[in-house]
């Protein structure tokens, strides 16, 4: 049965919470470390449904994975000399997780027997995300892959090396570039990844920052509206001992929750020199009028200040636009979202399902093609649907925080995907909210 959280108006939150671990950085860390030579400890490693699905994949690949303390230890994948590593698996199966899938298409291409063809297929739900832009690009690089059901989407089959070579990309979506970024540097050759129009620019600095921490050569040029990433081929990943921090797209709903909502809350766990770059919601808060206040160890903040819409281009930031979706309902004026079409192609549109469940609550939206604009509305109690997705489901029970009377979301099970202790986290700090 399909679970729901309930939410009250809520009038106070205050509390001290800890961030949960970042997603996006620890299926990077698990990635490098399947690949690396040894074996890597990593700390306080996010357990979620995606990362379940980056270890279930990794396995698969070769390399051995075992709990240790709050994270995993990690034996590299068994690379034979010369021929690559040394995988008997035929069929994988990537789950819902779209860095995973992405991270494992073209690592398929680095298999010592890649002349015999395996299947990679995901969930109901990732095979609705297209993934044809990655495929055209491995495709150029040596991958023979053909699609088994609707072109352009999961599931696939692969064969052939992952040679290297020149490829072009739109820059639609960053984990194509990042999944490229990740294999490319283990093909035979030396490559050039042409990414043409690059979007959500802070996820592959992500990447490189994992690369320049391995020492990895490459070099990155900016032409215009081209990004050219030469990497040199043959290299080697190495063992390493990361500890994750925190992740700022989760916290992104406490973070507004106690920015809207009167009282204090301290958030711990977050470092705003990570390269995140959802930490930019702090930002935004401040210049619409929020008291909040980053410490090394912890972030401060007093919530019920009048906040004013302002214009924000997202197109760095999509993951934070459902959060930003229901500040814009509590600040005054109207709060412009734009350069963010790519939102649409994620769990769900998330452009659509922030706009439909909202004006459901009773907020004025206008939607557009590449974001919305919303007015400072009065919100009131409604059941409304959350898509199955995580961020839609976090984000519309944060603006059932702000509404009168009582609201009801489906799709609970969702933020399983990147954050399981979501109500249990937002109950902790006064939030009147439950799963049903």
């Amino acid at each position: 049965m399909e679970g729901k959280i309930k939410v009250k108006h809520t009038t106070s939150l205050a509390g001290q919470v800890i961030a949960p671990s970042s997603k996006s950085q620890s299926i990077r860390s698990i990635f490098f470390a399947s690949l690396a030579e040894g074996e890597s400890i990593l700390l306080n490693i996010l357990n979620s449904a995606d990362t379940q699905d980056a270890v279930r994949i990794c396995r698969q690949l070769g390399a051995k994975v075992s709990k240790y303390a709050d994270g995993l230890l990690i034996q590299g994948v068994n690379k034979q000399p010369n021929r690559g590593i040394a995988c008997k698996n035929r069929l994988f199966f990537s789950g819902n997780s779209g860095l995973t899938t992405r991270f494992i298409l073209p690592l398929l291409g680095l298999r010592a027997n890649s002349e015999q063809a395996v299947t990679l297929d995901c969930g109901e739900q990732m095979r609705n995300r297209p993934i044809a832009s990655l495929v055209d690009a491995l495709r150029q690089l040596g991958l023979t892959i053909h699609y088994l059901g609707q072109p352009g989407f999961c599931p696939v089959t692969v064969l052939g090396g992952l040679q290297g070579g020149v490829a072009e990309i739109q820059g639609i979506s960053s984990q194509d570039v990042s999944a490229l970024l990740l294999a490319l540097v283990c093909a035979e050759k030396d490559s050039e990844i042409r990414v043409k129009n690059c979007l959500s620019r802070p996820y592959i600095e992500m990447t490189l920052h994992w690369l320049q921490k391995q020492k990895i050569r490459y070099t990155h040029t900016c032409q215009a509206q081209l990004d050219i990433f030469s990497l040199q081929g043959r290299q080697h990943y190495k063992k390493f001992n990361p500890i994750i921090t925190g992740d700022f797209s989760s916290a992104s709903y406490i973070i507004a929750a106690a920015t809207l909502i009167p009282g204090c809350v301290q958030i711990c766990g977050l470092d705003i020199e990570d390269p995140q770059g959802d930490k930019k919601l702090i930002a935004i808060l401040q210049a619409m009028g929020a008291d909040i206040v980053v410490e090394s160890a912890r972030i401060t903040i007093r919530g019920g200040n009048i906040l004013t819409g302002i214009k924000v281009d997202a197109s760095n930031i999509s993951d934070l636009l459902p959060t930003l979706a229901v500040i814009g309902t509590y600040a005054r004026g109207k709060t412009e979202i734009s350069h963010v079409k790519h939102a649409r192609i994620k769990e769900t549109d998330r452009i659509h399902s922030m706009t439909l469940g909202l004006r459901q609550l009773g907020a004025r939206i206008e939607e557009y093609e590449d974001g919305m604009v919303v007015y400072q509305s009065k919100l009131s109690g409604a059941a409304v649907k959350g898509w199955g997705d995580h961020r839609s489901v976090m984000a519309l029970t944060l603006a059932g925080m702000l509404a009168t009377g009582t609201t009801v979301i489906d799709g609970s099970e969702a933020v399983n995907k990147t954050f399981p202790e979501f109500v249990k986290t937002m109950q902790s700090i006064g939030a009147r909210l439950e799963n049903v």
